[in-house]
């Protein structure tokens, strides 16, 4: 499956410790000189654009496996379209911030290398000047489970309200990791080149979208159903009145006039036509409040 997220250039900051790791999966021996490094924030614990999060077990496989695999363009399978590769993870968390859902955030920072060359030139100028920026990371899982009810396999839908809780899935089992890319548009929101430290998530826009969906569904619901109560008072009491030009006065009022056009239509039909049993009273029972319902 594919994750997606935004590269801190280190430009020549390169330490003695970085460079043994660098080394460790290179042929050559590489020097600062030789390598362009930077940091990128792969994934972390929180809701993304698909309404998924990584759950803590998730991202503590993931920092190890992401340790030497590779960062390519688009997702692409072309070997020519490999362009650096991950030297060291690490799993942060306890920076004081939290997510939509109220927990902890972490996440996944990897550093990554590329050899300095000419035919790097571009990609690495891309990436200082955040050209090159938003990333995404590709691996294998076994389950997503519920927030909701807690099951991998169950009704609720990702992205839906139930009450007033957001459903979303957490993703378990991790198997394996791929690899990382540089893409257009990250479904998380906080995955790619970093500066100093990861930048807060600047808004919550998918979670209020969905909330307004929520909203715009109930009252488009109620709206529906004063318009059906309204259109049996006008049957009822103005039968002489079209169909059509009642649904023409109907469609001019809003779901609060059509509330109260309810309303006053319900009290005048229940005058109109009160309720009477169906095996009528006799002289005795006149005087009786409950002779109507009397068998």
């Amino acid at each position: 499956m594919v994750k997606k997220f935004d590269a801190q250039p280190l430009g020549s900051k390169v330490s003695e410790e970085d460079l043994e790791l660098i080394n460790r999966l290179s042929l050559k021996e590489l020097t600062a000189d030789d390598v362009f490094v930077f940091s990128v924030i792969l994934c972390d614990n929180d809701i993304d654009r698909d309404f998924e999060v990584f759950s803590d077990e998730a991202l503590s496989s993931l920092q190890k496996l992401f340790i030497g695999k590779t960062g390519i363009l688009n997702h692409s399978n072309r070997s020519e379209d490999q362009i650096c590769r991950t030297y060291k993870t690490e799993l942060i968390c306890g920076d004081g911030r939290t997510t939509e859902y109220g927990a902890g955030y972490k996440y996944i920072k990897a550093w990554c290398y590329t050899v300095r060359s000419a035919k790097n030139d571009d990609l690495i100028k891309d990436i200082e000047s955040g050209i090159k920026k938003e990333v995404s990371v590709s691996c294998n899982f076994s389950e997503k489970v519920c927030s909701i009810c807690g099951e991998s396999n169950c009704a609720h839908k990702a992205g839906s309200f139930y009450g007033d809780t957001l459903c979303f899935k957490y993703i378990n089992g991790v198997t394996d990791a791929y690899e990382w890319s540089f893409v257009a548009v990250p479904a998380q929101r906080n995955a790619g080149v970093t500066k100093a430290s990861c930048q807060k998530r600047d808004t919550h826009s998918e979670i209020q979208r969905a909330k307004a969906e929520k909203e715009t569904s109930f009252a488009l619901q109620y709206r529906n159903e004063m318009k059906s109560r309204a259109e049996k008072g006008f049957a009822m009491l103005f039968p002489e009145l079209s169909s059509k030009t009642a649904e023409s006065i109907i469609n001019l009022c809003n779901a609060d006039i059509l509330s109260e056009l309810v309303k006053c239509f319900e009290r005048k039909t229940a005058k109109l036509f009160p309720i009477k049993s169906q095996f009528g009273e006799n002289e005795t029972d006149k005087n009786n409040a409950n002779s109507q319902f009397k068998f």
